[in-house]
């Protein structure tokens, strides 16, 4: 009687450990820098306040006013019904508003949105400012 020995199975895997890290890394370099992207597209040269409170404000809706009275939301200029539908879905979800408005921009359009989003059913319109430099 012949014996054959069993082949043995190797017990080779391969190591996830270096994926996860990478994965991980790429993860919280994509959370840091979308924020910042929202942000600057859109130049306002915001007021100064002295008496400006941090508001923690549950996702509130920006919209910048430049300095030609133009409303945009991010980098896209707003018409009067995309005005319409976002203030429709604000009230909808219950945010907040918030206006970065140039400090140099007419107020004719200032005082038109707020009048406009009360009129939706906005409850809460803030500014955004800038602390002045000491």
């Amino acid at each position: 009687m012949q014996y054959y020995p069993r082949k043995r199975l190797s017990n080779q895997s391969i190591n996830i450990t270096p994926l996860i890290d990478i994965v991980f890394i790429l993860l919280v370099f994509f959370m840091l820098t979308s924020h910042f992207i929202n942000e600057k597209r859109f130049e306002v040269s915001l007021p100064d306040a002295k008496s400006g409170d941090e508001e923690n404000l549950d996702e509130p809706v920006f919209i910048n006013i430049n300095l030609m009275g133009h409303l945009y939301q991010a980098d896209r200029l707003l018409s009067d019904e995309q005005l319409d539908t976002l203030l429709l879905q604000m009230v909808e979800k219950q945010q907040s508003l918030v206006l970065r408005v140039d400090e140099r921009a007419p107020f004719e359009p200032v005082m038109a949105l707020m009048d406009r989003a009360r009129l939706q059913g906005v409850s809460t319109i803030g500014f955004a400012v800038e602390e002045p430099v000491r």
